[in-house]
């Protein structure tokens, strides 16, 4: 009987019993069912953002994976090999008129005609990649997503550096020669200095990286400035000398220039490659020095 009774309080105890251990399985299940469901967000953030995919996700939260990227209206990846095989070409572009500008500036008034031709070829380069822009996608500076919205990759791009991009494309040259010869129009050159930034963005790009060094980077970065600036500096000093009237060019600091028997008096008529120089090492001596040019030639 004791034992029965025993028995049967157990069995009660355990029907009890039960009661409390469905409920904490559920409620075990349930976080169980959280965590899961918490982890399944984190693998998909984790993959969302991973580099190797290209996943292009809205400002509003929405994504699409590597699959359904063709379904993105022709967006670019900004990691993607083509569009980085692009920036290379288009930085090569970028530093041929970074130092063909001060150039055509201070030695041109008009360029000739196999020039002429090549600067339309920079220009037609510079044009494609500012439709290319429009398509580029770019991580929000918040959340570090992917933004493919063409309204929003547009608005962006508009707001910043379009206006400047667009300006540097003109043909100034034509405008020049069409103008009458007016010289505030050449003025508008100067823009084209601007594409110096993906120079300097190149730069960056390899301070960043680890297989390279350092210092050997900010070596050859400090080289190209000085020469940079050299070559610039040259230019302009030859450009102030071609503003005096031809009557009074012989007083300038080219024109009263005499090495030997060799004179430049008519610098105008000399080889373009002879004035740069001779510009070029007139630029090195002002700078390097106090600035008496004559007293070293």
């Amino acid at each position: 009987m004791m034992i029965q009774g025993g028995e049967r309080t157990r069995s009660g105890g355990g029907s009890g019993g039960d009661g409390s251990d469905e409920e904490e399985e559920l409620e075990v299940g349930k976080s169980r069912g959280e965590s899961k469901s918490s982890w399944k967000r984190l693998l998909e953030l984790v993959r969302m953002e991973s580099p190797g995919r290209n996943v292009i996700v809205y400002r509003d939260g929405s994504s699409l994976g590597q699959s359904s990227v063709s379904d993105a209206s022709y967006i670019i990846h900004p990691d993607c090999w083509r569009y980085t095989l692009w920036l290379h070409f288009i930085l090569l572009w970028a530093v041929y008129s970074s130092f063909f500008t001060p150039l055509e500036f201070g030695f041109f008034r008009g360029l000739p005609e196999n020039l002429f031709l090549l600067d339309i070829a920079g220009q037609i380069a510079f044009l494609i990649d500012i439709a290319v822009h429009f398509f580029v996608a770019y991580r929000d500076p918040h959340s570090y997503r992917l933004v493919c919205s063409h309204k929003l990759i547009a608005i962006r791009y508009l707001k910043s550096r379009f206006l400047i991009d667009f300006l540097g494309c003109l043909p100034w040259d034509a405008i020049f020669k069409v103008s009458g010869r007016k010289e505030a129009v050449r003025y508008m050159l100067w823009i084209r200095l601007s594409r110096a930034r993906r120079v300097s963005e190149f730069f960056d790009r390899l301070e960043k990286n680890i297989r390279i060094k350092y210092l050997f980077t900010r070596i050859v970065k400090l080289l190209v400035v000085e020469l940079y600036c050299t070559h610039t500096a040259a230019c302009i000093f030859y450009y102030l000398a071609t503003t005096m009237p031809p009557s009074q060019e012989g007083y300038t600091w080219i024109g009263s220039l005499q090495m030997g028997d060799y004179s430049y008096t008519s610098f105008r008529e000399i080889d373009l490659w002879k004035r740069y120089i001779t510009s070029l090492y007139f630029a090195i001596v002002t700078m390097a020095t106090v600035g008496n040019f004559f007293s070293y030639v």
